[in-house]
């Protein structure tokens, strides 16, 4: 926000404002902290900036601008799981929208987590060959369509962080924004490349292979 208390677009400095309701029908400024950017900064210097305010953003679910910006939305959708939403002027006119909008997906999801379970339709990687070797692929492509509702670090990180593997085949469009910094956390090591069918394919192995 400027210091009018109006919205800006994601290539200006300006103040992060975290509001919250408790509940109730007043929303309530609850931290600020400054942001800094500019159109000169390259993507290190913006991913820098971003993750400065990013303890700040805890628990917050959506991230209001007033226009939106690839790059932008790639780290704050992506790495920091923020659903973008576009406004101008005060942010507090569209506040109660935003949050019935991120509510009702919220209770989309969890619907659509359950009907997966009664049709047992699993999102998990699938063991290659003989299970006990260690070597799993998952067609990510797949099973975001068949589960719209789902990000990526939705479904793989618990895969990383519950299973022991050799190697993890992950078929996708783009390798995930958030996956070498989590994977890098985790002590595995990811190597890609582009195959015939169009799509990324990522291998994600332990450190110590």
């Amino acid at each position: 926000m400027d210091v009018e208390g109006n919205v800006l677009p994601f290539d200006s400095n300006g103040m992060v404002c975290v509001y919250d309701n408790n509940n109730t029908t007043q929303w309530n400024c609850v931290s600020k902290r400054p942001l800094y950017i500019n159109r000169g900064m390259n993507l290190a210097d913006v991913r820098e900036s971003v993750h400065a305010v990013a303890s700040d953003l805890i628990g917050c679910k959506a991230f209001i601008v007033k226009r939106n910006m690839g790059i932008f939305n790639a780290i704050f959708e992506e790495e920091l799981h923020l659903r973008i939403f576009s406004a101008t002027g005060s942010p507090l006119a569209v506040l109660d929208q935003v949050r019935d909008i991120v509510r009702s997906d919220i209770v989309k999801a969890i619907e659509n987590a359950e009907r997966c379970k009664q049709q047992n339709t699993s999102i998990d990687p699938i063991a290659i060959g003989d299970s006990t070797k260690g070597c799993y692929q998952i067609n990510l492509v797949s099973v975001q369509e068949k589960n719209e509702l789902m990000n990526s670090k939705d479904i793989l990180l618990p895969f990383f962080q519950k299973n022991k593997f050799v190697e993890l085949e992950i078929i996708c469009r783009h390798t995930p924004k958030w996956i070498e910094r989590e994977l890098t956390n985790l002590n595995f090591t990811i190597k890609t490349e582009m195959r015939k069918d169009g799509y990324c394919h990522a291998f994600v192995y332990p450190d110590n292979k």
